[in-house]
C-alpha cells in the first residue's frame, strides 16, 4: 500500500510540475516510428537449379529521402542445388540512423518437387529415411557431444552442428566404441581390414593412428580423399595432408593442426631446492645447447648424489632423447624427403655418442620406464622425464604427481644452426572406409568436415595458448613451449611395418647401442632391414 501511494504521489507532482511549466521542453517525446521500411520480403519456394535473385521485387525507401534500394545489404546463403529451407536477413539504415532488418525464408524444393529429405512416390512427396552414418573411434566419449561423460570442447556448439547436420543432409550419426577383438595396433588393424574383406565394415569413419596407414590402405580397407580436397576437404591443414599421406595419396585427416606433443619435463620443485639453472630460462636466454645440457645434468646429480643413492639428474629411456635430438643435431631417422634411411649417419651417431656419455657418466637411472615413468620419478627423486604434453593431466600418466612439473624444449647440439624441429608420428588421424558407392563416400567425408569446428591459424594458436596455461604453473613453461609449438616434420621409423621394440626394432637398439657405447655396430645391423621395409612402404 505504502509503495502505491508513493507511485500516485509522484506521478501527480510530475504532472503538476509539467502543468505549471516545470518540464524541460527539450526532451523531445518518445515514438517507435522509423523514416525506413523495405518491402518484397515475402517467402520464396523454388526448385533445385532454379535462378534466383535475392534483390529482384525487393525494395527500400525512407519518408525522408525516398528511395534507398541500393542501400540494401544481404546476409545469409543459399545453395541452389541442395534442396533446404535458407533464412536470409535484409537490413537498411534510414535518414533518421535506425537499422530496418526483415528475414525471409527461402525454400528450395528437390528435382521431383519435393522438401529436403522427401521423395515422391506415387505423385506424393514421403519422408527419406536418413542415412546412418557410424563413426567408430577408441573413445566414444571423447567426440560424442552427445554422450553422457563427454570430456571433449564446446559441447554444446558441437550439439547444434550435429543436429543441423542431421537435418540437413537427412542423416542419422552414430558413435560406436572399437569392438574386443580390435583393442590397439595390429589387431585392430587386422580387424579392421577383415571386416572390409568380408564386406561388413565395422564403421563408415575411422579413427586410428597415421602409423597404421600403409596397412589399411594396402588392405583396401579405406581410401584416399584427394578428390574431395578442393571442396569438401579445403579446411584440412597441410600439416594433415603431410602425416595423413601414403604413396603419395592422402589418407588419413583431422580437424586443427600438429603442434609439437613432446619434450622434456622436470620436477621443478627439486631443482629450485638445488640452486643449479632453471632449464626453461636457459633456453628461453638461448643457452640451451648439449654441452650446457651436459653441465646442468652433471650439476644436479652431483647435488643429488649427496643427498641419496637412488636420486638421477635423467630418467626415461634414452632412446627417446635420441629420436628427439637427432633432428636438433640435422639428421633424422627415416628422411621422408630423401626417401633413405639416416639413423645410422653422422647425425645420429653423433647424438648416441653424446648420450653414451652421459649414460657413463651416471646421469640417467638404472631402471627407467616409459610413459608414466619410474617409481624414482613419480616419487620425486628424479629431476628431468621425457614425456608427452597430455601426460601432463593423464589420471594414468603425471595428473597426480605432487610437484611442479617445469617444461623446456630438448637441447640442440652445439654445432646445429637450423630451426627448432620436432618429430611427430602415430598422430591420431581419421579415415573413410572403403567399398561405399561414390555419392554415400562423399556424404560420408561432408559429414565429417561439418561436424568439425574449423578455426584459422591465429585462433588456433591462441587456443593451443590458453590449453597450456591449463597444464603449467608458469608463464615462462607456456612461452618456451609457444615459442616451438608447431615446429613439427614428419617423422616415419614406427610407420613401415617394423616393431620399434622387436629384436631388429630401432629403439630397441637405440637403448642397448647408447648405455654399451655400440650404437653404430648395431645401426649397421639394422639398417639393411628398414631400407627393405622402408623402399617397400613407398613404392611396394
Amino acid at each position: 500500500m505504502k509503495r502505491i501511494l508513493g507511485f500516485l504521489l509522484m506521478f501527480a507532482l510530475f504532472f503538476g510540475l509539467a502543468a505549471c511549466g516545470g518540464g524541460d521542453p527539450t526532451v523531445p517525446t518518445e515514438t517507435n516510428t522509423k523514416t525506413a521500411s523495405i518491402t518484397g520480403t515475402t517467402p520464396v519456394t523454388i526448385t533445385v537449379g532454379d535462378p534466383f535473385d535475392q534483390l529482384a521485387g525487393v525494395t527500400a525507401t525512407d519518408s525522408e529521402t525516398g528511395d534507398i534500394t541500393s542501400s540494401i545489404t544481404v546476409t545469409g546463403a543459399i545453395n541452389l542445388n541442395t534442396a533446404g529451407s535458407y533464412t536470409l536477413t535484409y537490413k537498411v539504415t534510414g535518414s533518421d540512423g535506425n537499422e530496418v532488418t526483415v528475414t525471409r525464408v527461402i525454400t528450395v524444393l528437390t528435382a521431383e518437387g519435393c522438401p529436403v529429405n522427401q521423395q515422391k512416390v506415387n505423385g506424393i512427396c514421403v519422408p527419406i529415411a536418413p542415412t546412418k552414418i557410424v563413426i567408430m573411434h577408441g573413445a566414444p566419449y571423447e567426440v560424442d557431444p552427445f554422450h553422457a561423460d563427454f570430456s571433449g570442447t564446446e559441447q554444446l556448439e558441437r550439439q547444434q552442428k550435429q543436429l543441423e547436420v542431421e537435418t540437413r543432409l537427412n542423416v542419422d550419426i552414430e558413435y560406436k566404441a572399437y569392438p574386443s577383438n580390435a583393442p590397439w595396433g595390429p589387431d585392430r588393424v587386422t580387424a579392421i581390414v577383415q571386416s572390409s574383406v568380408a564386406g561388413a565394415h565395422l564403421a563408415d569413419v575411422y579413427w586410428s593412428v597415421s602409423d597404421w596407414i600403409q596397412g589399411l590402405a594396402k588392405g583396401d580397407a579405406i581410401v584416399p580423399i584427394d578428390k574431395y580436397l578442393a571442396t569438401t576437404g579445403a579446411n584440412i591443414h597441410p600439416s594433415y595432408l603431410e602425416i595423413g599421406s601414403f604413396q603419395e595419396q592422402v589418407y588419413g585427416f583431422g580437424a586443427g593442426k600438429l603442434t609439437v606433443d613432446t619434450g622434456l619435463y622436470y620436477n621443478a620443485d627439486l631443482v629450485a631446492s638445488l640452486g643449479v639453472d632453471n632449464p626453461t630460462e636457459l633456453f628461453l636466454d638461448g643457452l640451451w645447447t648439449w654441452s650446457r645440457f651436459e653441465q646442468w645434468a652433471t650439476q644436479v646429480q652431483t647435488a643429488l648424489t649427496a643427498q641419496a643413492d637412488d636420486m638421477y639428474a635423467l630418467g626415461g629411456i634414452v632412446a627417446l632423447y635420441a629420436e628427439n635430438m637427432i633432428p636438433l643435431n640435422g639428421g633424422s631417422l627415416l628422411n621422408a624427403n630423401t626417401g633413405r634411411v639416416a639413423f645410422h649417419q653422422n647425425p645420429a651417431l653423433e647424438t648416441y655418442a653424446f648420450l653414451n656419455t652421459l649414460y657413463t657418466k651416471g646421469l640417467f637411472e638404472l631402471a627407467p620406464a616409459y610413459d608414466a615413468g619410474s617409481p624414482q620419478w613419480q616419487a620425486g627423486k628424479v629431476a628431468m622425464h621425457p614425456g608427452n604434453l597430455w601426460f601432463v593431466n593423464a589420471d594414468n600418466r603425471w595428473g597426480g604427481l605432487e610437484f611442479e612439473l617445469g617444461f623446456v624444449p630438448y637441447p640442440r647440439s652445439n654445432t646445429y644452426t637450423g630451426d627448432y624441429v620436432s618429430p611427430v608420428s602415430g598422430v591420431a588421424v581419421y579415415h573413410i572406409a572403403s567399398g561405399m558407392t561414390p555419392a554415400k563416400e562423399a556424404l560420408v567425408f561432408q559429414v565429417w568436415n561439418e561436424l568439425q569446428i574449423w578455426q584459422t591459424d591465429a585462433q588456433m594458436e591462441l587456443s593451443f595458448e590458453l590449453s597450456l596455461m591449463t597444464k603449467f604453473d608458469k608463464e615462462e613453461y607456456v612461452e618456451a613451449y609457444l615459442s616451438i609449438y608447431d615446429k613439427v616434420y614428419l617423422e616415419l621409423i614406427n610407420a613401415i611395418g617394423i616393431s620399434a621394440y622387436s629384436e631388429n626394432g630401432w629403439r630397441r637398439n637405440a637403448n642397448l647401442g647408447i648405455r654399451e657405447g655400440t650404437a653404430r655396430t648395431l645401426m649397421d645391423q639394422i639398417k639393411p632391414i628398414y631400407e627393405a621395409a622402408f623402399e617397400n612402404y613407398l613404392n611396394g
